[in-house]
């Protein structure tokens, strides 16, 4: 969880305390570092790209960041806002519980489809069997499900109906 949360922190950063607010545009785990007691650092601001208007998409000539991580309307229109990010990172809350990766999906699929088609087929919201066996500790089952939950509001296919980075870690820090 603290993990999640100082990179989410430092998303929330970027997208609402910046001015003008700036898209890292390559939110995938391996651009996650980890410090000494394992505070969690965004890095990698190669593809970085500041919003001229926070929320607003905006065209851009060239589809960056990478598989399993993009943002379907990023992918198909090459429109993006700070939304992109929030998908990217909601893939990365799923890699976290589930101990898949972003492209591991199987088939055709990435994590974030796979991880949507779990949860429709699992309506009692359990997931158990999606759940990283490491990582199944009843104690923790309560903190576990709201990740993987938050991972896939993150990842919706519509972008204006995903949170806010600040709504992330409101989420995350309770």
């Amino acid at each position: 969880m603290s993990i999640a949360i100082d990179a989410a922190r430092g998303l929330c950063y970027m997208h609402h305390s910046c001015s003008p607010a700036i898209a890292h545009r390559d939110v995938k785990s391996s651009n996650i570092l980890l410090g000494p007691q394992f505070k969690a650092k965004i890095a990698d601001f190669g593809l970085a790209r500041s919003l001229l208007k926070a929320g607003e998409p905006e065209s851009v000539s060239a589809v960056v960041g990478s598989f399993g991580y993009i943002a379907p309307e990023f992918g198909s229109s090459r429109k993006m806002n700070e939304k992109v990010d929030v998908y990217s990172f909601g893939v990365v809350l799923l890699e976290l519980v589930t101990g898949r990766r972003a492209n591991g999906g199987g088939g055709y699929e990435n994590l974030a489809q796979w991880a949507w088609r779990q949860f429709h087929q699992d309506e009692s919201i359990q997931l158990t069997n999606v759940i990283d066996a490491d990582i199944r500790d009843p104690a923790y089952s309560r903190e576990v499900q709201l990740v993987f939950k938050l991972g896939l509001i993150c990842t919706g296919t519509n972008p204006s109906s995903r949170p806010s980075m600040k709504q992330v870690l409101q989420v995350l820090q309770r």
